[in-house]
C-alpha cells in the first residue's frame, strides 16, 4: 500500500516551513496528490524530489534552475551537478584552510609577546607592508575601534579581531601637536591602497594603559636624534593586546613604530 504523507510531516522531515512547500508547488517543482478533502499528500516520488531541491540550494541554485535541472535529469546532468558540488567543497575547503592559517598565526603572534622587551627604543628591520587604510581624523580613542571596524567592513577579507596585530592608527605631528589622522589593515600586496615602507623603524613598546603614547613619541624622538637617526615618517601604533583579548588592562600591550634613516 502506497504511504502518504501530510504538508505538516513534510516539513517538519525537511526542517522547512509548509509556506515552502507550497512555493515550491507554485513555481512547478514539486506537484503532490490532492485527497477527496483538497489536502495535499506527498509520496516517496515527491521526497526523492525534495532531496534534490535540498542539494541544489546549498549549491545557491534558484528555483528556475532547479526546475530546468529536474526537468532535464540525466546521468550527464547529474555529473554537472556534482561537479558543481566538488567545485563549492573545494573552495569551503580553501576558506577554513585559509582561516586555520590566519588562527594559528595569531595563536603564535600572541604567544610571541611573553618574550617582547618593553620600555626600550631600538631599531628593528621590517619588510615593505601592504595596508587599507582610513583617513579620517581621531579624537578619541573609542574611535580608533570604530574606524577599524568601518575599514574592515570595506574589506573582501573576513578580518577578525581576536589576535590580530595587523592593524593600527597613523600619527602625525601638526600645529604642535600629536594628531591620529588615520587607521589602517595589513592586507595582501593585489589588494592594498597605502603602503608602509620597507626599512629601519625606531620601535617602543609598553604593557598596560595607552595613555602614555604622547610622552613617548617625544622621548622616541629624542633618542633618535642622540642615536644619529632622522625621522622619515609618521608614527605608527599597533594596537598588539587590547580589549579584544583581555579584560585586564595590565595585559595591554601597545607598540609604536616610526620610520628612521641614518643622519
Amino acid at each position: 500500500m502506497k504511504k502518504y504523507y501530510k504538508i505538516n510531516e513534510i516539513a517538519k522531515l525537511y526542517n522547512i516551513k509548509t509556506d515552502s512547500l507550497r512555493y515550491y508547488e507554485e513555481v512547478g517543482l514539486i506537484c503532490p496528490m490532492r485527497s477527496k478533502s483538497n489536502y495535499r499528500l506527498y509520496t516517496l516520488n515527491d521526497i526523492y524530489i525534495l532531496n534534490i531541491i535540498r542539494d541544489c540550494l546549498k549549491l545557491g541554485y534558484d528555483t528556475h534552475q532547479i526546475k530546468e535541472y529536474l526537468d532535464n535529469r540525466s546521468v550527464n546532468n547529474t555529473i554537472v551537478f556534482l561537479k558543481e558540488e566538488e567545485r563549492l567543497i573545494q573552495r569551503q575547503i580553501q576558506e577554513l584552510n585559509t582561516t586555520l592559517s590566519s588562527i594559528q598565526t595569531r595563536i603564535e603572534d600572541l604567544n610571541r609577546t611573553q618574550y617582547i622587551e618593553f620600555d626600550t627604543c631600538k631599531i628593528e628591520v621590517y619588510p615593505k607592508r601592504y595596508c587599507r587604510y582610513l583617513k579620517e581624523k581621531i579624537d578619541q580613542d573609542e574611535k580608533i575601534d570604530f574606524l577599524l571596524t568601518k575599514l574592515s567592513e570595506s574589506m573582501e577579507e573576513d578580518i577578525s579581531v581576536l589576535g590580530n596585530m595587523d592593524s593600527g592608527s597613523v600619527v602625525e605631528y601638526k600645529n604642535n601637536e600629536y594628531v591620529y589622522t588615520s587607521v589602517f589593515i595589513l592586507t595582501q600586496e593585489e589588494k592594498h591602497d597605502f603602503i608602509l615602507d620597507e626599512g629601519m623603524y625606531c620601535t617602543y613598546t609598553y604593557s598596560g594603559e595607552y595613555d602614555r603614547t604622547n610622552q613617548l613619541f617625544n622621548k622616541m624622538q629624542d633618542w633618535i636624534k642622540e642615536h644619529n637617526y632622522t625621522v622619515d615618517g609618521p608614527f605608527l601604533e599597533f594596537l598588539l593586546i587590547d580589549i579584544h583579548e583581555t579584560k585586564k588592562v595590565e595585559e595591554y600591550i601597545t607598540s609604536i613604530h616610526i620610520k628612521v634613516k641614518p643622519r
